[in-house]
């Protein structure tokens, strides 16, 4: 169904949802920003979220779109596909190949490195942003088994190759090398770095002096260098995490960080403070010349067995007087709403989908409240069949979770069924007050 609006997002006038093959639509967020909505591979989509690179895609929010496909949103890059300015370009030169294939080789490596490999990418697939620089947008995904050292060569060679055919006969040859050779992916940026030096890429119709816009810097083909000393680390999974982890700390002033902390924290710090300081001073204090003595009129009991019984032998109260529950008396948690607040979002989805359904049925605001996410397009949707209860036969009510498609840090898309057999899915968003509905719909 060709919709001009995605989830919360508005679809720039004259455009439409779903676009063409492997094509991007810009849109409005509800803050007023500009975005770009685009189809996008999961397993790219969640590398990109936990492994970010300056020349991948930085999503902002996912959504799932009529079809059931997995929708991605980014910040408005300002530029264009790489393949809409090829055509427009024409035949490139051979230093604006190198400046568009070795940042987007060094993505395709630290893809690899970190275990989501691609076995395709094609020119729609990369993005040049308002800088002139290219950035990863998409890809065909590896096949299941494929070796990462074999699959990643693929995917850059069918990059290569591609870029390959927009340049001359000349520099298309000495790009591509022997025809039938077997290279990995160190000799193809070697081969891309012996190229030409790199030039900038024109935002315009390119002009006949673009040759001599040479510029200074050579991208590595791998990860940027570290600084101070987690430059000395060796190679290690575990010790790239603790070193990243540490850039990423340094970046930010202690200043900036203390503004994060929520106005709450800051009370439950303070009253925390208050206690601590109440407890010191109620306490007694007992110099050190009484130490070592006791009273002759009322000898100390040494063991459990040399005291007494009863009210009056009985240990004193805490000190504070703030009582600690006993956890034998305490009301027990419901299954419902322990699944709501666990770790499993497909227990916790199954709750809330028959929460929701009772909640249409007999009709209560308050009971939406504590199943669908605030501001989300399912909660605007089941207010307007709260006013309305006439269209509540439009809705979409699934009953069976399946399982899970796809997990996108606190988010999880899962393939549920209605009570009718019916093809669904649902987006599931993990909130302080633990997982609520964000987005249901009928593939």
């Amino acid at each position: 169904m060709v919709t001009s609006s995605l989830g919360p997002y508005e679809l720039a006038p004259g455009s439409s949802w779903p676009p063409g093959p492997g094509g991007a639509v810009e849109g409005t967020a509800p803050d007023g920003g500009r975005v770009v909505l685009r189809r996008s591979s999961p397993a790219l989509v969640a590398a990109a979220s936990s492994s970010p690179h300056p020349h991948l895609l930085r999503p902002v929010d996912v959504l799932v779109d009529d079809e059931g496909a997995l929708v991605v949103v980014t910040d408005e890059p300002g530029g264009e596909r790489l393949d809409r300015w090829a055509r427009r370009r024409g035949t490139l030169s051979a230093g604006e190949a190198v400046t568009v294939l070795l940042p987007v080789l060094s993505t395709v490596a630290h893809l690899a490195r970190r275990g989501t490999v691609l076995g395709g990418i094609g020119l729609a697939d990369v993005a040049l942003d308002d800088r002139g620089a290219p950035v990863l947008v998409g890809g065909r995904t590896a096949q299941p088994g494929a070796t990462p050292p074999a699959t990643a060569t693929e995917g850059a060679r069918a990059l290569v190759e591609a870029v390959a055919r927009e340049l001359s006969p000349r520099d298309r040859a000495r790009l591509l090398g022997p025809e039938g050779a077997d290279t990995c992916l160190d000799e193809l940026v070697e081969r891309v770095h012996d190229l030409a030096p790199p030039v900038a890429l024109p935002t315009v119709v390119p002009s006949t002096d673009l040759e001599a816009a040479v510029v200074a810097w050579r991208p590595p083909p791998g990860d940027p260098p570290r600084s101070g000393w987690t430059s000395v680390l060796p190679e290690s999974a575990l010790l790239d995490g603790v070193a990243d982890w540490w850039e990423t700390v340094t970046v930010v002033p202690i200043v900036d960080r203390l503004r994060a902390v929520r106005p709450r924290s800051w009370v439950l710090a303070g009253l925390v403070a208050v206690s601590l300081v109440v407890g010191a001073a109620v306490v007694p204090r007992g110099d050190g010349s009484d130490v070592g003595r006791s009273d002759p009129a009322q000898p100390a009991a040494t063991s459990p067995a040399d005291r007494g019984s009863g009210a009056a032998a009985s240990a004193p109260g805490p000190v504070t007087g703030v009582p600690v529950p006993d956890r034998a008396s305490d009301e027990p948690v419901s299954t419902e709403e322990a699944a709501v607040r666990g770790d499993d979002p497909v227990a916790a989805a199954a709750v809330l989908l028959r929460a929701r359904v009772a909640c249409v049925r007999e009709p209560s605001t308050s009971c939406l409240a504590a199943v669908d996410q605030a501001g989300s397009p399912v909660a605007a949707g089941d207010s307007r069949t709260m006013a309305d209860l006439a269209s509540a036969g439009d809705l979409v009510l699934p009953t069976v979770v399946e399982a899970e498609v796809q997990r996108l840090g606190e988010t999880v898309l899962l393939a549920c069924r209605t009570a009718n057999d019916e093809p669904a899915s649902v987006l599931v968003v993990r909130t302080e007050a633990g997982w609520r509905l964000r987005e249901v719909t009928r593939r």
